[in-house]
């Protein structure tokens, strides 16, 4: 997150827990994993409505920061056989992705550069590693597209990305518009997308084609998702950027050509903390 002066920016700690709850929760869809698509911030709800399928959600107990206290949850998707330690271990984890037959988390703590984590376990809860891919900094978001992980480094200000064997690992595959930051990241239609402070940011999925301002007037936006068609995303606090006229916490929508773009295509004033947001990717 980069500083705009005293009051242009909501508290650290705010946009951290922000990063927790935005997506957090993950649909794993028997089809969909079969077909190799990625199921996370946006759930592939559309492609199958499966006996066999689960909800998974991160879970922490104690103290917040306390690294290996924190779980990932599990029921079935019609809310039954809830285990909420499914998988134990985990430290302050985030945001949580399905893909191609496993569950990849964040665990952003130890909050430090370096000491956070991509975590990895199969469906079933075996072959649990919580260090599968080592030396990210406060990754919050995390997203994946054919052979590849990528992930957002909040303390550095990168996105990241490794193969799904967890090789090939470059902390540094993107560098952001902010010195810290992103929370989010997303791919879809052959692109990765990310959230600024004051803007979505978009690059080809081999790192080409960065463009730090590909939608502008964002609000702090914290979660992201893309479907067939859109993008959308949370602007999560009205703090305005000069000259941007924020008026109130709200869902923006955008073509994935980045044309069309609404910052208050859902705007409501009970709108209080707008961290997360999934769309059938068939939309």
């Amino acid at each position: 997150m980069t500083d705009h002066g005293d009051g242009a920016r909501p508290q650290r700690s705010t946009r951290l827990r922000a990063g927790l709850l935005a997506a957090a929760v993950a649909t794993a869809l028997l089809p969909a994993i079969c077909a190799g698509s990625p199921v996370g911030a946006s759930p592939a709800l559309g492609r199958a409505a499966s006996a066999g399928g689960y909800l998974y959600w991160s879970n922490t107990t104690g103290r917040i920061l306390k690294p290996g206290d924190g779980m990932i949850g599990r029921a079935r998707q019609d809310g039954s056989d809830v285990n909420q330690k499914f998988i134990t271990g985990a430290s302050l984890p985030g945001m949580i992705l399905v893909y191609r037959g496993y569950l990849y988390w964040t665990n952003l703590a130890p909050i430090r550069n370096g000491a956070g984590t991509i975590g990895r376990a199969r469906l079933n809860g075996s072959d649990v590693d919580q260090k599968f891919i080592t030396g990210a900094s406060l990754p919050v978001g995390v997203t994946a597209a054919g052979v590849y992980l990528y992930w957002t480094n909040n303390r550095t200000g990168t996105i990241g990305r490794a193969r799904l064997d967890g090789t090939d690992v470059n902390q540094k595959f993107i560098k952001t518009a902010q010195p810290e930051g992103p929370d989010a990241v997303v791919a879809g239609s052959g692109h990765l997308y990310w959230t600024n402070d004051f803007s979505i940011g978009r690059a080809n999925l081999n790192g080409t084609g960065v463009n730090q301002k590909f939608i502008t007037g964002a609000s702090f936006p914290d979660a992201i998702a893309a479907g067939s068609r859109y993008l959308y995303w949370t602007n999560a606090f009205c703090r305005p950027a000069p000259g941007s006229g924020c008026r109130g916490r709200s869902i923006g929508r955008a073509r994935l050509n980045g044309t069309d773009v609404n910052q208050r295509f859902v705007a409501r004033k009970d709108f209080r903390n707008l961290h997360g947001v999934a769309v059938n990717p068939s939309r």
